[in-house]
């Protein structure tokens, strides 16, 4: 009778928690006040783009070096000087008792438009840069969402499992009280019992981790999550096309052309070295008749002035031309082995992702039914006596194993898609889109 009583409860309790279905049952929030809506990823994503600190201070960072072109294309300012002579000074025309001088210098022609083409490519990268932390924000989101998942799916699966022992120990107690059943049965399920609830603990303090993590990568400290989360992995689809629209649209990939655009400018700006900036100047002369000598005029004087910055150090300049010349083959070679490393990388996770996603299947198509399978097998025999409760038991045990490995193969799947996006540089408005 014992035995048939705990079969019913059991029987019903098994939840229908394949992989890879990944919807989490309602979960308590852990002391949080629980949303009425589901927050998703999509989201949070959207949330971290937009209102990310880390963000806005490289946005705003690359909106500062946007205004250089225009500070380092313009020309130096001019100089102007007044002298006043006190004590004139007696010339050919008179006394001279003030003068007036202007001067502009002027860089080499070109130079002043290579900086602004160097100041441009500086901006360009610092957005490109802003862009690619973005990929990174949200690479983070989704981890941490993940995670999320995992721990509130895990927590499922143990309330579940905890229900089950909860039977199991009634049902020995029922058996010890009749002389049927040993004491140590109910010991051991006291102990699994104890194991379930310090893991739950741990389970507290790493979803606790990734609400927290959520909540400084989308800037809001008291955020709450909702009572389920809902996550889905996408199809795994990597081929020749993407992988050459990341080598060719990736952030990081952009900005590795533009620095070597930049560096080609800043040879020509070595080159330019060499030649002399010019200046041009004039100069104006207050004189007057007042005791001068009777052949003086008093008209004033005008005079204008040509000069010139003469490149003498050879050797500095030299030295510059080489080493803007080494930082044009630096970035270069740097461009190349980013594009390699992007390649390999891609590969790398398009792999593993195939791999995971065969591990999930495997868990769904082969060991969870067998799993199952041997449960109801050995819950027939221990309600006909042909087996004890601990073998049953022990079978429960390890289903319940099963479908907590098989919960955490979900995730590492959902992991190795984040992961892919983030190694293809999916745009945000694209991946916000797909994860919709």
């Amino acid at each position: 009778l014992a035995a048939l009583a705990l079969a019913a409860p059991l029987r019903a309790q098994v939840p229908d928690a394949r992989v890879p279905d990944t919807r989490v049952p309602d979960a308590p929030a852990f002391g949080l006040t629980a949303d009425t809506t589901v927050l998703r990823l999509a989201d949070l994503i959207g949330q971290a783009a937009s209102a990310s600190p880390a963000l806005a201070a490289r946005r705003a960072g690359a909106d500062a070096l946007a205004t250089r072109a225009d500070q380092d294309g313009a020309l130096p300012d001019p100089t102007v000087a007044l002298t006043a002579f006190p004590l004139p000074i007696l010339t050919a025309r008179g006394a001279q008792i003030a003068q007036l001088r202007a001067e502009q210098m002027m860089p080499w022609p070109g130079t002043l438009d290579l900086r602004a083409r160097q100041a441009d490519l500086a901006s360009d990268a610092a957005y490109l840069d802003a862009e690619s932390a973005a990929l990174d924000v949200a690479l983070a989101v989704r981890l941490a969402y993940h995670r999320l998942y995992e721990m509130d799916r895990t927590r499922a699966l143990i309330e579940v499992f905890s229900d089950r022992l909860d039977a199991f120990t009634d049902a020995a107690a029922s058996r010890y009280e009749v002389g049927r059943g040993p004491q140590g049965a109910i010991l051991q399920l006291n102990l699994q019992r104890e194991r379930l609830r310090a893991r739950l603990l741990m389970l507290d303090a790493e979803r606790q981790a990734a609400l927290q993590s959520l909540a400084r990568l989308t800037d809001r400290p008291g955020l709450v999550l909702a009572r389920s989360v809902e996550v889905v992995a996408p199809p795994l689809v990597v081929d020749s096309t993407l992988i050459a629209d990341a080598l060719a649209d990736r952030p990081l990939v952009r900005a590795a052309r533009l620095a070597e655009e930049r560096a080609a400018v800043q040879s020509q700006l070595a080159r330019k070295a060499f030649y002399p900036d010019l200046g041009f100047g004039a100069v104006y002369s207050l004189v007057t008749s007042r005791d001068a000598p009777p052949t003086a005029d008093g008209r004033d004087a005008l005079g204008l002035t040509v000069m010139a910055r003469v490149p003498l150090q050879q050797g500095r300049l030299r030295a510059a031309a080489q080493e803007a010349e080494a930082r044009r083959r630096e970035s270069t070679a740097r461009s190349q082995a980013l594009r390699t490393e992007i390649a390999t990388q891609i590969a790398e996770l398009a792999y593993v992702a195939e791999r995971r996603a065969q591990t999930v299947a495997l868990y769904r198509e082969r060991l969870i039914p067998q799993a199952d399978a041997t449960v109801e097998s050995l819950l027939a025999a221990y309600t006909t006596g042909q087996v004890d409760y601990l073998a049953f038991l022990d079978a429960e045990r390890t289903r319940f194993d099963l479908l907590v490995a098989a919960s955490e193969a979900a995730a590492r799947l959902l992991d190795a898609h984040a992961r892919l996006d983030r190694a293809l540089g999916t745009p945000l408005p694209t991946l916000i889109s797909d994860l919709k």
